[in-house]
C-alpha cells in the first residue's frame, strides 16, 4: 500500500474508532446527546465550564467517571494485545502465537488471582495486580517457549500452549479453592469474569505507560521483526541480536498481556484476529503493520465492550464471550486452512 492511500487508511481506521467510543460512551440505560458528551468532557478537562450546563448534574458523573475511563480502557486493550499479537507471530515466525492460545493470558490470571488472595504484594501497594498479572505472564512464556522448541512449529506450538493454559487454570483454581478468606475469593472471581465494568481513572495509568512503552518498542525494532520472518538464522547472519530481541520481545508481550488481563481479565483471541486482518489489508512490513493494528485493535474491542452491553441489557455480559464466540471459529478456520505462512 503506498504512502498516501497508506495515510489514508490509517486516519479513516483513526475517525471509526473516535466514533464508536463515541458512541460507546453514549449507549447505556442514561439516554445522552453526543454533544453534550464534548462539553461535559471538555469542561472536566480543563476543571471549569466552558460550555453552559444543558444537562442535569448526575450525567456529568456517568460521562466522566463511569463511561469514559471504561471505553478508554477497552481501547488500550485491544490495543495492547493486538500488539502483543504481532510481536509473539513475528518472534515465532507462527500465525497462530497470540497471547490467549499460548497460555500467556491464562499465566497473567494465575498472577493476579495470586496477587487479590494474598491482599496485596510487599512494597508494590496498588500495583500488585499488574506486577502479579505480568509475573504469570512472563513464567507462561517461558514454558511456551522452552516445551515447544521455540515456538516454529505450528501445531506443538498451539499444543503447548493448550497444556500450558490448563496448567495455568489448575493452579488459578485451586489457589481459590485453599483460600479461607471468603471476601478475597468473591473479588477474585469477579474479577476472572472478565468485565470492564468499574474502571476508574486510577487503573488507566499502567495500561497506557505499558503500552507506549510497547508501541516504543515496536517502531524501534520494526525493521529486525521483518528480517526475523525469514528465519532466525538468516536474521542472525544480517546482523541482528536474536536471542537480545527475542529476551525484549517476551519481556514486552508480556508486559503488554499481564497489564491488559489485570484490568479486565482473560480477554481471548484479540491478539490472533487483528494482526491477520491488519496482514491482509497492509502486508506483513511492521513499519506499516504496527500503527493500524493498534488502531484496528482498540476499535474491535471498544466495539466488543459495547456490543457486550447491548446483547445483555440492562446487565453486562463480559466482553471475552463476543471476542471468543468471534475468535475461536477464526482460530479453527486458521487450522485448518493453513490461512498464510510467515518467512520464507
Amino acid at each position: 500500500m503506498k504512502g498516501k492511500r497508506y495515510a489514508l487508511v490509517c486516519a479513516g481506521i483513526g475517525v471509526c474508532l473516535l466514533g464508536v467510543m463515541i458512541l460507546a460512551v453514549n449507549l447505556g440505560a442514561v439516554n445522552l446527546r453526543p454533544s453534550w458528551i464534548f462539553k461535559i468532557i471538555a469542561n472536566e478537562i480543563f476543571g471549569r465550564e466552558l460550555f453552559a450546563a444543558e444537562w442535569k448534574p448526575h450525567l456529568v458523573s456517568i460521562v466522566w467517571n463511569l463511561r469514559l475511563p471504561k471505553v478508554i480502557a477497552a481501547a488500550f486493550i485491544g490495543a495492547s494485545l493486538s500488539l502483543c499479537g504481532v510481536f509473539m507471530q513475528a518472534l515465532t515466525r507462527n500465525p497462530l502465537a497470540e497471547p490467549f492460545v499460548l497460555g500467556v493470558s491464562s499465566g497473567a490470571s494465575t498472577g493476579a488471582v495470586a496477587a487479590i488472595l494474598m491482599g496485596g504484594l510487599p512494597l508494590l501497594g496498588t500495583f500488585s495486580l499488574q506486577f502479579g498479572a505480568f509475573a504469570g505472564a512472563i513464567i507462561a512464556s517461558m514454558l511456551v517457549f522452552a516445551f515447544s522448541g521455540g515456538g516454529n512449529g505450528t501445531s506443538r506450538l498451539a499444543l503447548t500452549g493448550m497444556a500450558i493454559s490448563a496448567v495455568f487454570a489448575a493452579l488459578t483454581n485451586l489457589l481459590i479453592f485453599i483460600s479461607p478468606d471468603t471476601h478475597k475469593i468473591n473479588s477474585a472471581v469477579f474479577w476472572m469474569i472478565g468485565s470492564l465494568a468499574g474502571v476508574t481513572w486510577a487503573r488507566l495509568p499502567p495500561i497506557v505507560m505499558v503500552f507506549c512503552a510497547g508501541l516504543c518498542a515496536g517502531l524501534l525494532t520494526r525493521r529486525s521483526l521483518d528480517i526475523m520472518l525469514t528465519g532466525e538464522e538468516r536474521a542472525h547472519t544480517l546482523g541482528v541480536d536474536t536471542k537480545m530481541l527475542r529476551r525484549i520481545l517476551i519481556v514486552i508481550s508480556s508486559l503488554l498481556a499481564g497489564v491488559a488481563v489485570s484490568i479486565s481479565g482473560v480477554i481471548g483471541f484479540v491478539g490472533l484476529v487483528i494482526p491477520h486482518i491488519g496482514r491482509t489489508l497492509f502486508g506483513p512490513v511492521h513499519g506499516k503493520l504496527i500503527a493500524p493494528i493498534c488502531l484496528l485493535g482498540a476499535a474491535f474491542m471498544v466495539c466488543a465492550d459495547m456490543l457486550a452491553r447491548v446483547l445483555a441489557k440492562p446487565e453486562e455480559m463480559p466482553a471475552g464471550i463476543i471476542t471468543a464466540l468471534i475468535g475461536a471459529p477464526f482460530f479453527l478456520h486458521l487450522l485448518r486452512t493453513g490461512f498464510y505462512k510467515f518467512g520464507d
